[in-house]
């Protein structure tokens, strides 16, 4: 309609194609259709690849806190990757594309007090479950925070995670 407005579109054109508008929310705002379409896309890769594969909880966990602003491709795509790279038989968190790691750490979930986390809080809260989702290998660990593994070692014990 926006962009019959503008001129940009055929009026008779929009009101041949608009006999059923369906309106559907993000997929940012559906996360029980997160996990079930990347089940789906799973399933279907596995099937295509010759593989045994399922996504494991931490990825999944990333894949449910991501904004998905690309909806359904940019999943489907995340997705093909993760199977891509997987060697084993569970998609894990490294297996993920750098964007959904990099923004996992919610910034804006509040304190129980209805207070904001500091950003130093956000960072520790977010190396603890870097951390856990690869049994705390630091090497591992370093790549996924997108940092060297000197500088993993010194917010370690700025944060007294050691």
């Amino acid at each position: 309609e926006r962009s019959v407005g503008q001129g940009l579109f055929r009026e008779d054109l929009f009101y041949r194609l608009s006999t059923i508008i369906l309106r559907l929310p993000p997929l940012r705002d559906r996360g029980d259709d997160v996990a079930l379409l990347t089940r789906h896309f799973v399933e279907e890769f596995s099937r295509r690849f010759g593989l045994h594969t399922r996504v494991g909880d931490d990825a999944m966990a990333l894949l449910r806190l991501h904004d998905w602003p690309g909806n359904v491709r940019e999943l489907f795509h995340a997705i093909e990757r993760a199977m891509v790279v997987c060697e084993g038989e569970e998609i894990l968190p490294e297996h993920l594309p750098h964007s959904l790691r990099a923004g996992s750490a919610p910034a804006s979930l509040p304190e129980a007090d209805g207070t904001l986390p500091s950003l130093a809080e956000v960072e520790r809260v977010h190396m603890e479950r870097v951390l856990r989702s690869v049994a705390g290998h630091r090497g591992k660990a370093a790549r996924i925070l997108g940092i060297s593994e000197r500088n993993l070692y010194r917010k370690l014990k700025e944060f007294k995670l050691s």
